[in-house]
């Protein structure tokens, strides 16, 4: 929701640093001509966030299995290997080679969905990263 986002960050609170990503992203992407940067609700947004964001890094239990689209609209691939990375070894990523943003059970990729059910199941993660692609279990 609009909430959790606008308090997730500190956002301009102003219109000329919207103006000026306007006018860049037109020439960059004139497809979509400047809608992606431009002014969002968070703008006007009262509230400070509550907290200071978290700090993700590799000290914690090894429990986390990451899943994410290759060509995901609304959370790129490259946040979610950003993310691994700071994870280090307390985490494994399940890269799927689709598009849209749901994965798990929603997208008919049997080792994706293979792997999460394990993982839901029997808490086990795979040994390294793994990535689907076409309904195939490629390890690596």
């Amino acid at each position: 929701t609009i909430a959790t986002i606008c308090n997730d960050a500190r956002w301009p609170t102003a219109i000329p640093p919207y103006r000026r990503a306007v006018a860049l992203d037109r020439a960059r992407h004139p497809l979509t001509a400047g809608m992606p940067v431009n002014v969002a609700a968070c703008t006007f947004w009262q509230d400070a966030p509550a907290d200071k964001p978290t700090r993700i890094t590799a000290d914690g239990p090894s429990t986390i299995l990451m899943v994410q689209n290759l060509r995901d609209p609304s959370t790129p691939y490259a946040g979610a290997l950003k993310m691994r990375q700071a994870l280090g070894d307390r985490a494994r990523l399940v890269t799927v080679g689709h598009g849209g943003h749901g994965v798990y059970l929603d997208n008919g990729n049997a080792c994706s969905d293979r792997t999460v059910t394990t993982f839901l199941t029997t808490g086990k993660r795979p040994q390294r990263d793994v990535r689907c692609a076409d309904g195939t279990w490629n390890a690596g």
